[in-house]
Order: C-alpha cells, then structure tokens, then sequence
C-alpha cells in the first residue's frame, strides 16, 4: 500500500470526512447525515452462495472504508449502507469494480436473508421457497463513492457504457447504465467550498499547488488553515509535492503559515538561483551578487550551500 493509499483511508475513515463526503454527494453540501450516525463495517465482500450456485471468492474484493448509516427519518429509520473506494491513480475500469463491490454486497444480504428464512422456515408459498427470499423482503441501499486524490485530471470511464464497443442505439437501450460517484480537485471551487471538513481543503490544494497565487488565494479565503490534522497536510505533501515541514509530534499544522514559508523560501531560492547563474557566467562578482540581493558574502555562499549551488 503506498503513502497515498494509507493516508486517505485514514482520512476517510474519519466519520466527520466520511458524512461531510457523502453530503456532498447526496445532499449538495447540506450536514444531514451526521457523523454519530455512521457505524463502520466489515471491509471483506464475502463469498456468497445463492439459489445453491456459490459465487467465486476469485471475486472477493476489499473496500476502503464500509459503513453503515442509521437515521431516524419521521417515524421510520433510514438504512445505507456506505462505501468510498479512495484512488490516488485513475482507473479505467472503475465502473465495473464499483459494480462488482455493490453487487456482492447485495448478494451477501440477500445470502442472509434466505438462510434466515430457511432456518425460520419463513414462507408463503413455493417460490418463496424456492428463492429463498420472500416477496416482502428488502435490501438495504448500496451507494459507493470514489474519491480521487490525484494530481492529474480523472480522464477514465464514469459510466460502464463507456466501456462497451461502439454498438446501436437499439442495443443500447437494453445495455445496463452504471455510473461512478466521483470527488476530484477539478471540481469548480464552488462546488469544492461545499466540503465542510478537511477533505475539501485537500481537493483546493491538490488542484492549485502548481500555481503560488491560486495557493495564495486558498490562505485568504479559506479561516480553517491555521488548525489541519497532520494525516490532511501530510496527504496534501505526498499528493501535491509541495514541502512542507511537517511535524509528526503534533496533532495539528498551521497550514497558513506553512505554505507562505515555502512560498517564502522558494522566492528565496529563485533570488539565489538566479544570482549564482550570473556568478558563474561572470556576469557579476560574489561581492556584487550579495549586495544586489541584501546579504553578506558569507550568507550569500551559506545560501548556495543550502541549495547544492556548488560554484
């Protein structure tokens, strides 16, 4: 598992990230899951067996995070089950995987409803029976959401029908319609504001760092930079490349400071870069390279020093 993948699913298992995600998703931003209500699941798709045909585990697959959403709604309880697959990478056959995760989760319920049924001998008539699920029977809502934290644009499928070879639109109609739910930093930032918790700080960061005054713009606008966990800024350094000194012996980062100090020091080093280019084409002298940028010469070669500028 690389850096990415082990930071994002610590992130993403934080139930305030998984509820301000799925928010995002279901209810444009609005906080109507709450994090209280999320209670984590058994990441193993189990093999399952139906109607006596058992599925392969061949196809058994982990999921990043699993959990369970139990709101009250009126006099009922509300079920959804939930899942985030986090990619550091585009995968060109996400829907299919995405599917495949949904679908044995709904075989699983459905495995376990049957055997109940059996052991229960709980039927109305023989193709109850037969089925073992009952014509009352429910399944619990699968949604599985990807989030993408990679630098590079999602170029891949969203949808399983634009894995298919080029057929007509008769054939077409007939061919199932799968679509991923997708999160990534090329989101509009309105939509990118919508994120309430640390992730969306993340997605801005990841989308910006190539650019000092977009990155500029995330510390004016954005109040909650001077208090980020270190598994986000540390997330943001392993996707962006951005470095940041990051202390692993505190909880938090002042994120605001820590960018202008790189912006700080990389205008330094291109001061430094820019002069020793000089020196070395006996353009200038190193007295005359100090004093065009304000330091002593035992600063100035200090400073190259500190940049592998070996004259």
């Amino acid at each position: 598992m690389s850096n990415i993948d082990a930071l994002s699913k610590k992130l993403m298992n934080d139930n305030e990230v998984f509820a301000d995600a799925f928010n995002f998703l279901l209810y444009n931003g609005e906080p109507k899951i709450k994090p209280e209500d999320l209670k984590p699941l058994d990441t193993n798709s189990i093999t399952v067996e139906i109607n006596d045909t058992k599925v392969s585990s061949a196809v058994q697959k982990n999921r990043d995070v699993f959990k369970i959403l139990s709101a009250k709604k009126t006099d009922k309880v509300g079920f959804l089950i939930l899942g985030v697959e986090n990619q550091a990478k585009t995968h060109y056959a996400m829907p299919v995987r995405a599917m495949l995760y949904d679908s044995m989760q709904y075989a699983s319920q459905v495995d376990i409803k049957s055997k109940e049924n059996r052991k229960n001998k709980k039927y109305s008539n023989s193709e109850e029976f037969l089925s073992g699920f009952k014509k009352d029977d429910r399944l619990i809502p699968v949604i599985t959401l990807v989030v993408y934290f990679g630098s590079k644009a999602w170029d891949g499928p969203t949808n399983i029908k634009d894995m298919f070879i080029n057929v007509d639109e008769t054939i077409s109609s007939y061919l199932p319609s799968y679509k991923i739910n997708l999160i990534h930093p090329d989101l509009p930032d309105e939509e990118l504001e919508k994120l309430g918790s640390e992730l969306g700080i993340i997605m801005q960061f990841i989308k910006k760092s190539n650019n000092k005054n977009k990155l500029l713009e995330i510390l004016e606008k954005n109040k909650r930079l001077h208090k980020v966990s270190i598994i986000s800024a540390t997330l943001i350094k392993e996707t962006t490349g951005l470095n940041l000194k990051i202390n692993k012996e505190k909880e938090t980062i002042d994120m605001n400071k820590g960018v202008k100090e790189l912006l700080e020091d990389s205008k330094k080093e291109g001061k430094l870069t820019a002069v020793y280019n000089f020196i070395k084409k006996g353009r200038m002298t190193i007295e005359e390279a100090a004093n065009d940028i304000g330091m002593t010469v035992e600063q100035l070669l200090a400073g190259f020093k500190e940049y592998n500028l070996v004259l």
